[in-house]
């Protein structure tokens, strides 16, 4: 985040030629300034490079010049040099003073040297000319952004007041953007939620700021607000991604309101319905007692995988689809164990009144593990078959 900053400068837009140059300097800084305007900046650096100044002034001028020229022309190292001497000699005063110590400042957080242009910038804070109070903003926003660069985390938030107190209620992007960036560094959740709502309200738009606003809900389990987060950046027009959408489905599931849940994961993209999520579709289909629907979704989850037979068949048994149950378990070679297949036949043939094959069932599960149940089912089965033959 923000590994390109884009830092303003305020360069000569006419190098004013000021009463304590020396004519030759002045003449010379004119000229430059005109081959500056007419595109030829080459030619302009090369006319300053090439007087002999003698007198300190003309010197810190000169150089301040060429640092501009040289920014203007990409050589931001030939650029902070010739700054940094006009600086140094402490010639420049007032507000011609601080400007140059704000272009520093500038060219060396272009550069990467983030320690040395804090070193600039917190006196400039501190000083503003009465002139140039609109710059106060820029220069706590460049603090922010040198300390996020370094990752102190804990510094960018305590610019932050102080840039909020220049500017009130205006609060820019880049500036929240600043401030939302340490607080999810420093996990700062419960802060983090206002920031991003500062943010929705400058660019109400944006769906990285929906998306944050509304994961930060789940990272606060706040659910509720999570899910609402989520609606109205739907109805922005935000596409949600489909991690998205099965975090909203998830959200319903533990809000307790299934239906929901399973109708969001029922409107994933096809390519995104593998048969885990069918299954738990199905599951919270269930939990809504929402059959046929249920039935449908374990039907398409185990034609993607076998082991959800076994999850249909219960489902078509409860519902007294027998014969389709049978047809199921058939299938169910993994969901379940064979004795277990066994007994749901046993139930499923006698509710069809094929007593014979459930007997069947019975006998086979008896082979597998006897217990009391099949001894049951057993007993009841033969008592069954007895009455029969002698009716």
């Amino acid at each position: 985040m923000f590994k390109r900053l884009i830092v303003t400068l305020v360069l000569f837009t006419a190098l004013p030629v000021a009463a304590q140059l020396s004519p030759s300097v002045a003449r010379s800084i004119e000229k430059a300034q005109t081959l500056e305007q007419d595109a030829k900046l080459g030619e302009a650096i090369a006319v300053l490079e090439a007087l002999s100044a003698e007198r300190a002034y003309d010197k810190a001028f000169v150089n301040r010049a060429l640092g501009v020229f040289y920014w203007q022309y990409g050589n931001n190292d030939k650029a902070i040099v010739h700054i940094q001497r006009a600086v140094d000699s402490e010639q420049l005063q007032d507000a011609q003073a601080w400007q140059t110590k704000r272009m520093l400042a500038d060219l060396l957080l272009i550069d990467g040297q983030y320690t040395a242009a804090l070193q600039y910038y917190y006196p400039l804070a501190r000083s503003v000319p009465k002139k140039k109070t609109d710059q106060a903003e820029d220069v706590w926003l460049r603090i922010m952004q040198a300390h996020y660069q370094r990752e102190q985390w804990s510094k960018v938030l305590s610019a932050y007041p102080a840039y909020q107190g220049v500017v009130k209620n205006r609060a820019s992007v880049s500036a929240l953007s600043l401030k939302l960036g340490a607080q999810l560094q420093l996990e700062q959740w419960r802060g983090a939620t206002p920031t991003l709502k500062a943010l929705l309200k400058r660019e109400p738009d944006n769906k990285q700021w929906w998306r944050q606003l509304a994961a930060n809900y789940v990272r606060l389990e706040q659910p509720k607000e999570a899910i609402s987060t989520y609606l109205l950046a739907k109805r922005k027009g935000i596409a949600l991604e489909p991690s998205e959408q099965r975090t909203v489905a998830q959200l319903y599931a533990n809000v307790g309101v299934p239906e929901r849940a399973a109708t969001w994961l029922k409107r994933l993209p096809e390519n995104e319905q593998d048969a885990q999520t069918l299954a738990q579709q199905a599951s919270l289909w269930q939990q809504a007692r929402e059959w046929p629907q249920a039935v449908s979704a374990w039907q398409l989850a185990a034609q993607k995988d076998s082991q959800y037979h076994w999850q249909l068949a219960l489902m078509q048994i409860q519902q007294g689809d027998y014969q389709q149950a049978l047809t199921s378990l058939d299938k169910a070679d993994k969901g379940a164990s064979a004795k277990e297949i066994a007994l749901t036949k046993v139930r499923a043939y006698y509710k069809l009144k094929q007593f014979d094959q459930a007997l069947k069932q019975a006998r086979i599960a008896k082979k597998i593990a006897p217990d009391e149940a099949v001894e049951s089912w057993l007993t009841f089965l033969k008592k069954r078959q007895q009455m029969q033959q002698r009716g």
